[in-house]
């Protein structure tokens, strides 16, 4: 009775680890499924087509600006007419992302492009005019400009991107310490040059800042996206970096970088920020056309 009690307890151990084993290799073969189907569809943003686009776009656009900028030197024409060409580049690539794409957040942020590109626009096409309603609303123009830009960089920022603990603290405070430093940079400057016109700079300033701190201060956007991470802040590092070398810290008059005012005192003062005014304008459309891309790919996945 003994050895026939013990026996049905022993197949039966042995038959339940056998279904045990069975069950793992049955987990462990549908994990290596789901990883090889999450694999292929995973989508392959740098084609090798992307690649050769991408780079001739960035060797023929600094040749071309090159050219362009010795043009200006030269006074074959005005640096107005450049930028506006640049601006319609960008903006049709606005315009092409939110036609593209499925994203909210993508579709918000190209709403902003948009309009930074009609704010640009109608800068531009002030300084053109050269009279005195350029300088009245030189600075304003220049908020509204940094502001959208800003309001693009961080709608494309957050989207598909997940936001940490330290990083939702620091969207959280943003706006508040936006404010306080504003006020610290109005307050601190001279009551004689004190103004309207001073608080604006200090918007645009302060906005420009913040779009740098939107994309290289987030470790999870260079591990998720690092290619749009470090295109895209490099416009407002390049832009502030303009303005550092600059007789003063206006970081306000970004784009147009005093190259589109009176005559050229400093060549190689006035030669540079033309040049690299438009570098920040090409590597802002190779930005876009880096998300067009992705949003292109996902679509066909899909």
């Amino acid at each position: 009775m003994a050895e026939g009690a013990i026996k049905p307890e022993i197949e039966d151990s042995l038959k339940s680890e056998s279904e045990y084993r069975t069950s793992e290799k049955t987990v462990s073969l549908k994990n290596n499924v789901q990883a090889e189907y999450n694999i292929s569809r995973t989508p392959i943003i740098w084609t090798p087509r992307f690649i050769i686009t991408f780079t001739l776009t960035l060797v023929l656009g600094l040749s071309l600006e090159s050219l362009l900028t010795q043009g200006w030197l030269d006074g074959y024409y005005s640096g107005t007419f450049i930028f506006q060409v640049y601006v319609i580049c960008v903006c049709l690539s606005w315009i092409t992302l939110l036609v593209l794409t499925h994203s909210n957040w993508i579709r918000i942020g190209s709403v902003f492009g948009i309009f930074w590109a009609l704010f640009m626009t109608i800068h531009i096409s002030i300084f053109a005019l050269n009279n005195d309603l350029s300088l009245r609303v030189h600075t304003l123009l220049n908020a509204a400009t940094c502001i959208t830009l800003l309001g693009a960089y961080i709608c494309l920022s957050i989207d598909k991107t997940p936001v940490n603990r330290l990083e939702a603290w620091f969207f959280g405070f943003a706006p508040l310490t936006v404010c306080i430093v504003v006020t610290l940079i109005y307050f601190l400057t001279p009551s004689s040059e004190r103004s309207l016109n001073s608080l604006e700079n200090a918007i645009a300033s302060t906005a420009l800042v913040l779009s740098l701190l939107v994309w290289w201060m987030r470790p999870t956007l260079w591990k998720s996206q690092p290619g749009p991470t470090f295109l895209f802040g490099s416009v407002p590092f390049i832009l502030l970096i303009l303005a550092l070398f600059a007789k003063e810290f206006n970081p306000s008059n970004y784009f147009l970088a005093k190259v589109l005012r009176g005559p050229i005192s400093s060549i190689s003062t006035n030669e540079a920020n033309f040049f690299f005014s438009q570098v920040a304008l090409l590597i802002l459309f190779l930005g876009i056309i880096r998300v067009i891309q992705y949003e292109r790919v996902s679509t066909t996945k899909e």
